[in-house]
């Protein structure tokens, strides 16, 4: 006969900034750093050149957003999220998926715009939109 059972026994999920947090299949983890809270489902993330400024993805349900930190290795990282608030602002950013890229010069971040066919461009520093690069085939 086989026991078996996760590490977190009979704990339950839930997050502790400061201390073990079980995940839903039972696992603990202890954060080795500083936590920073983005929106829910951050799929995607990326660093930037430099390693100061870290960028999610976040998608799966509102908001459907980016979430940037700056200084990520200081005491206190600057957090700001795209569009802010808990609702998907499709003006500002209509869809998003795991995509994301910072532009060598840190100037630019790149996000992927999932069924836009877009890839949307953001100031890395203002977190203001730029534009767009569409990458629809207007040929068909």
């Amino acid at each position: 006969m086989w026991i078996i059972s996760a590490p977190a026994g009979n704990k339950i999920t839930k997050i502790e900034k400061h201390g073990e947090t079980v995940i839903p299949n039972g696992r603990i983890v202890t954060p080795a750093g500083t936590s920073i809270l983005t929106a829910p489902h951050p799929y995607g993330l990326t660093l930037s050149p430099d390693g100061n400024m870290a960028v999610t993805a976040n998608s799966g349900t509102n908001p459907l957003s980016i979430t940037i930190v700056r200084e990520i290795l200081s005491q206190h990282p600057e957090v700001q999220q795209i569009p802010p608030g808990p609702s998907t602002d499709a003006g500002v950013l209509a869809s998003v998926f795991m995509g994301l890229a910072v532009s060598p010069d840190m100037q630019t971040i790149y996000v992927a715009g999932g069924q836009e066919n877009k890839i949307f461009l953001f100031d890395a520093n203002s977190g203001e939109k730029q534009g767009y690069i569409d990458c629809s085939d207007s040929t068909t």
